[in-house]
């Protein structure tokens, strides 16, 4: 798996389209991780492609929260990404709410998406676009996922928590794909490793 840049920026856009309130970073987030996790384990791989992290305020997927850190932040250099987010999409911050508010500025590119991601994102909108930060926040913390790497993490710290955690107490038909999410990772890892191997061979004088 690799993260893409392209789906969290779209999927942020999707979300404002959709009337989502409040979208701050935290709550993008949240949002993120339960579209992650039901895409996961409806079709055996999840949206962004993102490695998550036990933190207090629930998991989060580290490298869109670096992102959407680094796009909120003026930078003093050129920084492709953050030129892709702000093609998109604007960052107000309201005199009441004392945090960013990533806000669409113009339409999502569905092409982004394969089908069932773009239902997935529609449905994770629906289910839980009403509610606060503070709320998907509890939410979270009454998962599994997050309570079984917090017990791995120091007061101060984090801790990695691997896919095969979205998965506990999951229905028997979800957990059917974990083998193929596993088996998914075997045949990348594989790759990797040929096309690394590739890459290292030294070149051949003819």
């Amino acid at each position: 798996m690799r993260f893409k840049l392209e789906k969290l920026v779209h999927a942020l856009v999707l979300f404002s389209e959709k009337g989502v309130p409040d979208l701050t970073k935290l709550k993008a987030a949240k949002l993120l991780y339960f579209a992650d996790k039901e895409h996961l384990l409806h079709y055996g791989r999840p949206i962004l492609g993102d490695i998550y992290f036990c933190l207090p305020y629930g998991p989060v997927p580290s490298f869109a929260l670096n992102e959407m850190g680094d796009a909120i932040e003026k930078s003093e250099v050129d920084d492709p990404d953050r030129t892709l987010f702000l093609k998109y999409l604007d960052i107000k911050r309201g005199f009441w709410n004392p945090y960013p508010i990533f806000k669409a500025k113009q339409k999502h590119d569905p092409d982004v998406f394969s089908q069932s991601e773009l239902e997935v994102l529609d449905r994770v909108t629906q289910l839980y676009g009403n509610h606060s930060a503070r709320q998907l926040v509890e939410l979270t913390h009454s998962e599994p996922t997050w309570q079984i790497a917090n017990q791995e993490r120091s007061p101060d710290g984090r801790a990695l928590i691997p896919y095969e955690l979205f998965f506990v107490d999951a229905p028997e038909d979800a957990r059917q794909m974990l083998e193929l999410f596993r088996a998914e990772c075997q045949d990348s890892s594989e790759l990797d490793a040929i096309l690394n191997q590739k890459t290292r061979r030294p070149a051949v004088n003819v």
